[in-house]
């Protein structure tokens, strides 16, 4: 079946540069192609609902981004398009008593480089440098959780020479179980030069380079963005000792973001059209109406980012009719950045729609039920007035639907910004911050809801209020850690001191701040334990707000008003750190009985080397550490730290050799512990 295919495109211009004409009939020489571009601008991010626009339209709007690009001399981020053609839940799938991917949002699944099904765990190796080159593979493990064991299946090498590593994989479910795993890699993104002006000639007629090294010394001054593509695989794993591709999907672009419902993937990819022959470096006469000439020339859909199926011919991903921009766009905007959502059948294999936003994007979140995609207006910060636009996609059987667009002040900033962001009962909540004159941070809560038979996203409550004044933070307090909890959130601030502040949303319509603990220390990572408590990681800090270890902590929050510190435990020094810091899905949390919940987080540990000169750090181990939370059936909660299983020591080496895809996959009382490219098994606590 042929997908149908949609697309959205924001904040482009609506019309092209003419080129000029002479009055004299009797010469009637050629129109001279009009190459000042200075009356088109990069168009700014601006609210406001979107229309619909025409095909030619688009084709004037993508075009003037392209001058505007010329005129800017944007050789860096030109991507090539012909070359990338070629809560937490765990899916308890198999009724296994184990661990999934810590994700935000319960039922909404989210990718990684470890997998688990209750029977085998499915790893993406770390890239490894050998003389030979790059090196990555896909293994499968068998596990047995009764004697916590593991085994190796199959270790399928991967070509990394032009798609690199995994980067990031779901499982496919059926109704045996697991039947296919989804691999996700990038191309590689290099910097390539071009060597067009090879055949360049001078006045003479001579060629201006004439050997290699001309060739290189040029090629120094002119480096263009090559190669961004995305390959969706599958797998088809039912016998894991032999899995064999049965499907794959490349898409121009670079990766943005991921999210799975079901067995439908969403895929968020930027594309940045281009013409290959474009001189950027263009600075006579000639060589400027030789660029307009392309440009004009070029057809609209030869600017718009394909797909393949099993390396099959390409097809496009957007269609040039249909598209959508915002009202308020002007005729001499110009702007490139398309942001795609791409709805995926894994079950079917088949690619069912791509919706299409040009627009700055840098935050996405997803519910059950839609995509937001959110950009933030950096540029006003001269005015203190920066503000962000957010676009909400309902999602549903048949894809992806446009529903609205809304705007707050302030900016999600760049510290798990999704997080600040949560739907709840048809609402949206959002957490931003504005920075002032002197740059103090100040924040707030937005309450958006969509307007019935309109498309816009209205903010129906804000706090602070004039009603209630009380600001979210100390001065100068930046924020750290967000989670929203039903009718809670909870925000972290920090600059000396870690102020925890418990919001009640129970009435949407005028929140309040409940309640606020201050502490040593920072977190930033927030994950709810049933209503009453609030699991915690981050850094404990000295007196000067500098962090000395790693701070693993237990709230009670069962009164809202007087929230407290149950547990705390710090580890190492001021160098150690945690992958769980700034990724969620490096901690694991199982719920073993109705008693017990076990929580693992992958630690590097670091001790301090005081000399008469100065303060050094050393390396201990890189480990994955244990943790119970107990008294779930009475109420009355304790953290307790269990154990810890060593992955790496600097009893054996110098320096760790792997960090970044740690995780700890809980099973029962078995503990597999995924550290590089090996898997340790053992029981829960030996």
């Amino acid at each position: 079946m042929k997908p149908v295919v949609k697309m959205l495109l924001l904040s482009l211009p609506l019309a092209a540069c003419g080129g000029g004409s002479s009055n004299n009939a009797s010469v009637n020489p050629k129109p001279q192609a009009n190459t000042d571009y200075s009356a088109l601008s990069q168009s700014q991010l601006e609210p406001g609902p979107l229309r619909q626009a025409s095909s030619a339209e688009l084709s004037a709007l993508v075009k003037n981004g392209l001058r505007v690009s010329l005129s800017q001399n944007q050789s860096y981020g030109m991507m090539i398009r012909e070359a990338a053609v070629t809560n937490t839940t765990t899916d308890n799938k198999s009724g296994g008593n184990f661990s999934g991917t810590n994700v935000q949002v319960a039922n909404v699944d989210e990718a990684d480089g470890v997998k688990y099904d209750g029977k085998y765990i499915y790893l993406a190796t770390p890239t490894e440098y050998t003389e030979a080159g790059a090196k990555a593979s896909l293994k499968i493990l068998a596990t047995n959780p009764a004697n916590a064991s593991v085994s190796e299946v199959s270790d399928t090498p991967l070509d990394t020479e032009y798609w690199g590593s995994v980067s990031e994989m779901y499982l496919v479910n059926g109704a045996q179980g697991t039947t296919g795993l989804a691999t996700i890699r990038r191309s590689w993104d290099f910097i390539a030069f071009t060597d067009k002006i090879v055949n360049d000639v001078s006045t003479d007629g001579k060629p201006l380079i004439v050997d290699d090294a001309d060739k290189a010394r040029t090629a120094a001054i002119w480096p263009y963005q090559m190669d961004n593509g995305i390959e969706i695989t599958l797998f088809d794993v039912r016998t894991p000792a032999t899995p064999a591709k049965s499907w794959s999907l490349s898409i121009d672009g670079d990766l943005l973001s991921t999210r799975k419902i079901g067995n439908t993937l969403y895929v968020i990819s930027s594309f940045v059209p281009s013409i290959a022959t474009l001189d950027y470096a263009a600075e006579t006469k000639e060589t400027k109406i030789a660029n307009e000439a392309l440009i004009v020339a070029t057809q609209i859909e030869k600017l718009l980012p394909e797909y393949s199926i099993n390396g099959g011919s390409p097809q496009p991903l957007n269609s040039a009719n249909g598209c959508m921009i915002p009202a308020s766009t002007e005729k001499t905007d110009g702007h490139l950045s398309m942001i795609n959502i791409t709805a995926i059948n894994l079950t079917s294999q088949q690619l069912i729609e791509s919706v299409c936003v040009n627009s700055n994007v840098e935050t996405v979140y997803a519910s059950t039920d839609s995509i937001y995609l959110v950009g933030s207006d950096y540029s006003r910060w001269e005015n203190w007035q920066s503000f962000s636009v957010v676009h909400r996609f309902a999602l549903n059987t048949s894809g992806v639907d446009y529903s609205a667009t809304g705007s707050v002040e302030g900016v999600l900033g760049w510290g798990s910004p999704s997080f600040r962001m949560d739907e709840h009962k048809g609402l949206l909540r959002m957490i931003t911050t504005n920075y002032g004159e002197t740059g103090k941070p100040t924040h707030q809560l937005h309450v958006l809801q969509k307007v019935n038979g309109r498309s816009e996203l209205e903010v129906v409550a804000q706090l602070p209020n004039k009603t209630r004044p009380e600001a979210i933070g100390k001065p100068r307090e930046d924020i750290f850690g967000v989670r929203f909890n039903g009718d809670k959130a909870y925000v972290v601030t920090f600059e000396r001191k870690d102020p925890l502040y418990v919001i009640d949303l129970a009435n949407p319509l005028d929140p309040k701040i409940a309640g606020q603990l201050e502490i040593p220390g920072f977190s930033t990572y927030l994950h709810p334990v049933g209503d009453n408590y609030l699991f915690a990681l981050g850094n404990e800090t000295n007196s000067d707000g500098f962090a000395t270890g790693v701070k693993v902590s237990l709230y009670d929050i069962r009164d809202p008003a007087t929230p407290t510190e149950v547990s705390k435990y710090v580890f190492g020094s001021a160098y150690s750190w945690s992958d769980g810091l700034y990724d969620h899905r490096a901690l694991s949390f199982l719920n073993a009985n109705a008693d017990q919940l076990r929580i693992t987080l992958p630690v590097t540990l670091y001790d301090e080397v005081k000399t008469p000169e100065f303060v050094t750090s050393r390396w201990v181990n890189s480990s994955l550490y244990q943790f119970e939370v107990n008294g779930l059936s009475n109420g009355k909660l304790s953290l307790d730290h269990v154990g810890v299983v060593i992955g790496e020591s600097s009893d054996n080496q110098e320096y760790p050799l792997w960090s970044g895809n740690d995780r700890g996959i809980l099973h029962g009382d078995a503990l597999f512990y995924v550290h590089g490219p090996k898997v340790i098994a053992g029981p829960w606590k030996k």
